[in-house]
């Protein structure tokens, strides 16, 4: 497109997205067109950008405590002439205290990225992972067995073996991370938490979206390959219309940004390359603010060599943005005649041959500009340097802008931020409080109406006549005062001293104060929580669950501004991935710690934040492993109680992982002891029962043997008295058996014997104790 074609005004970025060529949008033509399109768009004191930074500035006021007071100076008609009460016009604080309560509880609150490998190749080593460990836990025995009687190391020692099947699809679905996954996420997360993301930052993007309802940050690559991401200011973040929260439909976005001189000087100038020569800047440096607050330089040749000038800390206003747009590049390829072969040259030729055809390919392209406001001077244009580029294959072609941008309940590119609810009720309380102070400033002290002509009548019965001062100080410090109460003709007389109490001020307090109390209501009506819902539950007499349940109530009623940190984080964490991914594999330096080349390649990956344990998720957990320490001491020899609360401030998840799987041992352990017990119990009934019939021959034996004996006994005997003489053989067998009864009975007498010299032993010591005890 020629350059005198270029549309301007409100056709200049319709016509700009129109057109397909790449060469032709490169023209600067096309960026002065389209920044002076945004330029106007932007300025103008009924513009929306106007509008919405005066609701910010009022919103800011709220939320600070500093409310223009004049307003209601006027209200209560102070006019500033002559002011006969002494107020203290200070605004309350109250929804600063409500915001910042509400900002220190969200940044109580941790998140990490979670990054996760979404390429075929990925998927396929966590499938082959998940079927080894499938393999071990339905093998372990066996494999087990083998290692214990060939000494060789059959499971790995960082193999995962699951326990049973529901602790392995926990594993597949939760923690099966590739060694890339698990680097590149430390990398995004170190990254985000070196830009403040998690903390500083994460702090200003929670406080503007509860006081002005928008946030915003801008990523990009540096020079030396480092990802950084910037806090935007609200009131100076803009961008074209959007029917989303989160400005996914917007055609262009930008900033406004005050540069100092020496940064255009060192980024633009003529000495880095760039047009804007010393005598330009010091144009443009007239346009600065600094230049009509001093007296007014002129210029001097010598500043073209000089190494500091006056006007260089100076600040001018410029706007820096980007436009997404649909490109196409035509290329031309050829087939050579003789061997046949493919050329693909980028453009069109001037006349296409019968061996050459024409192929198109689309991609969205990101343009950046960098204008000056006023002079209007183009800085910058052309398509941005290390755009930020979706990873995954489905997007392929498309582009994100470098800017995050969140608006939560956006209607009409408009919002209600919390300040802006609570304007009403917050004025009405500082009007009540200002009502209460000049009440007080007026108010009247308890008096007294003192009849003159009845004190003079007073007789106090003493020489000397009674002053009506004197009367009066008798009743000021005693409260007592007598008079008559008729006078020497018998009229009646009034009351001297008549007390005047001041009944309409403590009405007229009373009545504030319930105003106050009522707009109070009102105001956490609109909030939806109560700022001081910490001493509402340090009462006594509310429980842990009502505090509780007043904890949630209050969360989820400023739920939606946590919400849009987190939805933020997401669009930069993604933005992040992607760059920290190109960093590393265009050879950049600044993350080779971390991640190599071959751990990107080739790679696709997938980020998402993830709540890290809350205080009362961990609380929970420890409570568990407290109660089963308590209700089975012995569980603690199968697991390691400060290990687990480590485990818990990182990943509740792994640690209820790692709990159950103690259960489990526990449990099996408890198992196989009551089988081992029930087992040597059988065997001790058995050999019990073999013991009992084996002692049951042996006194069968005995008594046969013992029989046998008697009998031989009785036979001789018998013989004996008849006169029978008894061979020689026959008498030395009676002889041992004599002996071996003999010997019997006198072991028997014997044993009887010790056992009572023992006895006798016993009870002599235990006499001897007790005499000694008694002595």
């Amino acid at each position: 497109m020629a350059q005198n074609s270029i549309p301007e005004g409100s056709q200049a970025i319709k016509q700009f997205q129109l057109t397909p060529d790449v060469k032709s949008k490169k023209d600067w033509s096309w960026g002065e067109s389209i920044a002076k399109t945004i330029y106007g768009s932007v300025t103008g004191n009924q513009s929306y950008f106007f509008l919405r930074n005066q609701r910010f500035r009022k919103n800011r006021e709220i939320a600070n405590g500093r409310m223009n007071m004049q307003v209601f100076m006027d209200r209560l008609n102070f006019d500033g002439k002559v002011n006969y009460a002494n107020i203290n016009w200070q605004a309350i604080k109250i929804v600063n205290t409500a915001i910042g309560r509400m900002v220190a509880r969200f940044m109580g609150r941790k998140e990490k990225i979670q990054v996760s490998a979404v390429d075929l190749d990925a998927k396929k080593r966590k499938n082959q992972a998940a079927l080894e460990a499938e393999f071990f836990m339905l093998n372990k025995e066996q494999l087990l067995a083998e290692q214990e009687a060939t000494g060789v190391q059959m499971i790995p020692q960082d193999q995962f073996v699951p326990e049973d099947k529901d602790e392995l699809d926990q594993w597949v679905a939760e923690f099966n991370q590739l060694p890339e996954e698990i680097k590149f996420s430390l990398a995004a997360n170190n990254i985000l938490s070196a830009n403040g993301l998690y903390s500083t930052i994460k702090e200003k993007l929670i406080w503007d979206a509860a006081s002005v309802g928008l946030i915003g940050t801008y990523t990009y690559m540096n020079e030396q390959g480092e990802v950084v991401s910037e806090w935007l200011r609200p009131e100076n973040i803009i961008y074209s219309f959007s029917e989303f929260n989160d400005f996914r439909d917007t055609s262009w976005r930008g900033y406004i940004r005050s540069v100092k001189i020496s940064a255009l000087r060192q980024k633009y100038g003529v000495q880095a390359g760039g047009t804007l020569t010393e005598e330009k800047l010091f144009e443009i440096a007239q346009m600065c603010k600094e230049y009509q607050l001093i007296d007014r330089l002129t210029w001097l040749q010598e500043w073209n060599t000089s190494l500091f000038r006056p006007y260089d800390e100076w600040n001018i206003d410029t706007i820096e943005f980007e436009i997404k747009s649909f490109d196409e590049e035509a290329y031309t390829v050829t087939k050579t005649k003789e061997k046949n072969n493919t050329i693909v040259r980028r453009g069109l030729p001037e006349k296409i041959k019968e061996n050459q055809s024409v192929v198109k390919s689309g991609e969205y392209n990101i343009y950046r500009g960098v204008f000056i406001m006023n002079p209007q001077i183009m800085l910058e244009w052309g398509v941005k340097k290390n755009m930020v580029r979706p990873q995954d294959p489905k997007e392929l072609g498309n582009a994100e802008f470098s800017y995050s941008f969140y608006m939560y309940q956006n209607q009409d590119m408009r919002n209600v931020a919390i300040p802006e609810k609570v304007e009403e009720p917050i004025e009405q309380m500082i009007l009540a409080r200002l009502k209460i102070q000049q009440l007080v400033a007026k108010m009247k002290p308890s008096g007294s109406a003192v009849n003159i002509d009845a004190l003079q009548a007073i007789d106090m019965g003493l020489s000397e006549p009674t002053s009506p001062l004197q009367i009066k100080k008798i009743w000021e410090q005693t409260g007592d005062l007598y008079y008559r109460g008729r006078d020497a003709e018998g009229n009646y007389l009034q009351t001297p001293i008549t007390e005047l109490a001041n009944n309409a001020f403590q009405s007229q307090v009373e009545g504030l104060i319930r105003l106050y109390e009522f707009h109070y209501k009102v105001l956490q009506d609109e909030l939806g929580e109560n700022p001081n819902i910490s001493n509402a539950i340090s009462a006594p007499r509310v429980t842990t669950e009502n505090a509780q349940n007043a904890l949630v109530t209050a969360e989820q009623a400023t739920e939606h501004i946590y919400d849009s940190y987190l939805y933020l984080m997401e669009d930069v964490a993604k933005k992040v991935a992607c760059l920290c991914s190109d960093s590393v594999k265009y050879g950049a330096k600044t993350y080779k710690d971390i991640l190599q080349e071959e751990d990107v390649d080739g790679r696709v990956f997938a980020t998402k934040v993830e709540m890290m344990p809350q205080a009362q998720d961990i609380a929970n957990l420890e409570g568990m492993l407290n109660n089963a320490i308590i209700s089975d001491p012995e569980f603690i020899l199968y697991i390691d109680p400060f290990k687990i609360k480590r485990m818990a401030k990182e990943d509740v998840r792994l640690a209820e992982l790692y709990f159950r799987r103690a259960q489990k041992r526990y449990i099996k352990a408890k198992q196989q002891i009551a089988q081992q017990n029930s087992e040597m119990n059988i065997q001790g009934q058995i050999a019990s029962a073999k013991e009992k019939a084996n002692s049951d021959m042996m006194i069968k034996d005995a008594e046969a043997t013992a029989k046998e004996r008697q009998i031989v006994l009785q036979g001789a005997i018998e013989l004996t008295k008849n006169g029978v003489q008894m061979k020689p053989e026959m008498n030395e067998l009676l002889q041992q058996i004599i002996q071996k009864a003999a010997m019997s009975l006198y072991m028997d007498n014997k044993q009887q014997e010790q056992e009572i010299v023992a006895a006798e032993q016993e009870q002599m010591m235990a006499a001897q104790e007790q005499k000694q005890q008694m002595a």
